[in-house]
């Protein structure tokens, strides 16, 4: 088919999201953070929001949908379901009740690409017990796709982005690089091989080792995260996704009124190659990611217990750094170890 979703939009996945100051100012001059009393349990900044329903029981709703990442229908469908289901796993939560789609596309887009979207989506939500239930679709200059992911749970248990302790340990779930790895990817895509002429310095086993890599960190639920959440103590935690490692960092350092340390960069391999080749700010902790891993702060005395449950559900996951006394800093450290992952 020679309608391709990636070529149909300027930015893709998280990358479309506002940025981060700038979201923090509109949120500020709307008067959208705080406030909100004592049934709303969490709202802005955090990944869900959180809301007493009955005595012991709370509700939280997520949305989510982004520009694609891919040409492939169905893997965009997956990759947004991925996404949006995310954020309520990070909370520890996997009950997770419903999901309404959140679609749009021009006129010309052929319309077997919405239904490979749609079907992606679909499969994945069902390969995960979750009920797919409606939704909206509007045409829209650029395709998208999401949703509005709303779970259950009891009100004790949940993990927040806020509760990081000084002297906590930070494991990363899936590695960083999602934007150089896909990048790379339509620049493969090109015809004519222009764009191919920037990779030309770069094996043709490591790009393609790195777009599969990204495509399967992308495809790859975060409920077994959430499960091991439920088994050992998390302080805090968050996913990392639109606001790149520094930036979702930077929301657990201040809301937990601590500094975080970042001494490892976990990362796919061949990315950090990738990134410098493109100009992507993989290792300063800038370049955002999609459908990413979860960061979590954990105590050193819980640390062994979580890599130990880690394995058992076959998480990968890497060793990303500590929590600090401070005031709400990021710092990655310039000396920073580069794990890069497995061929």
């Amino acid at each position: 088919m020679s309608y391709r979703l990636t070529k149909a939009v300027p930015v893709h996945g998280c990358s479309c999201k506002l940025p981060q100051y700038q979201l923090g100012g509109l949120l500020e001059k709307a008067g959208l953070v705080g406030g909100y009393g004592e049934v709303v349990l969490a709202g802005a900044w955090e990944n869900s929001s959180v809301v007493k329903v009955v005595d012991g029981f709370v509700v939280l709703n997520t949305l989510d949908f982004f520009t694609p990442m891919v040409d492939e229908p169905e893997v965009q469908g997956r990759i947004a379901a991925c996404n949006v289901t995310s954020d309520i796993y990070t909370l520890g939560v996997t009950n997770i009740v419903s999901l309404l789609t959140i679609m749009a596309y021009p006129e010309g887009m052929p319309d077997e690409l919405a239904v490979g979207m749609l079907k992606g989506l679909n499969d994945f939500c069902r390969e995960m017990g979750i009920p797919l239930t409606g939704g909206h679709t509007t045409r829209n200059p650029w395709p998208l796709i999401g949703g509005a992911a709303t779970g259950v749970h009891g009100v004790d248990g949940l993990v927040y982005t806020r509760g990081a302790q000084v002297g906590d340990l930070l494991f990363l779930t899936k590695p960083l690089g999602i934007a150089p790895a896909m990048a790379a990817y339509r620049l493969c895509k090109e015809e004519g091989g222009e764009g191919k002429e920037l990779l030309a310095d770069v094996s043709a086993e490591l790009v393609e080792n790195a777009i599969s890599t990204a495509i399967d960190g992308m495809t790859s639920s975060n409920k077994s995260v959430a499960q091991v959440m439920q088994k050992v103590p998390i302080h805090a935690a968050t996913d990392v996704t639109g606001f790149g490692l520094k930036g979702h960092s930077a929301n657990m350092a201040m809301l937990s009124n601590v500094d975080v340390i970042i001494d490892n960069l976990y990362v796919i391999r061949g990315t950090p190659v990738l990134a410098e080749q493109l100009g992507y700010p993989l290792l300063t902790g800038e370049a955002k990611e999609t459908a990413g891993g979860i960061l979590m702060a954990v105590s050193k005395e819980n640390a062994d217990d979580l890599q130990s449950e880690f394995d058992k559900h076959k998480v990968c996951y890497c060793k990303v750094g500590y929590v600090a006394e401070g005031n709400g800093g990021v710092h990655i450290l310039e000396n920073a170890k580069i794990t890069e992952t497995d061929p």
